[in-house]
């Protein structure tokens, strides 16, 4: 379910993605994470090989341009992180400070 994305997001692209909603708790705001993204924004008339978010992601290794991740769960999640991701590399990260 969506709440299971965003309390325990799994993916390295959600995980950027939510690490840079505001936070209106000050003291959130001075203890959370930032995952900053670089690199060339996919083009998506003509995406790159494997996985499509490999060419932005911080966990991108050379199986990400050759292999295509399946959405699948994650034989490493239980629990509510037990949820499907389209990623090699998928684990939980708490970066938005919800538990």
């Amino acid at each position: 379910t969506e709440e299971e994305i965003y309390s325990h997001p799994t993916h390295p692209y959600t995980q950027a993605l939510l690490s840079a909603v505001p936070v209106p708790d000050p003291t959130g705001r001075e203890h959370r994470e930032r995952i900053l993204l670089s690199g060339d924004i996919p083009s998506p008339a003509n995406p790159p090989s494997g996985c499509r978010f490999r060419t932005r992601c911080w966990k991108a290794e050379e199986r990400c341009a050759e292999e295509l991740p399946l959405l699948a769960v994650p034989s490493t999640l239980s629990g509510p992180a037990a949820h499907e991701s389209a990623c090699h590399f998928a684990e939980v990260r708490d970066v938005i400070g919800s538990g």
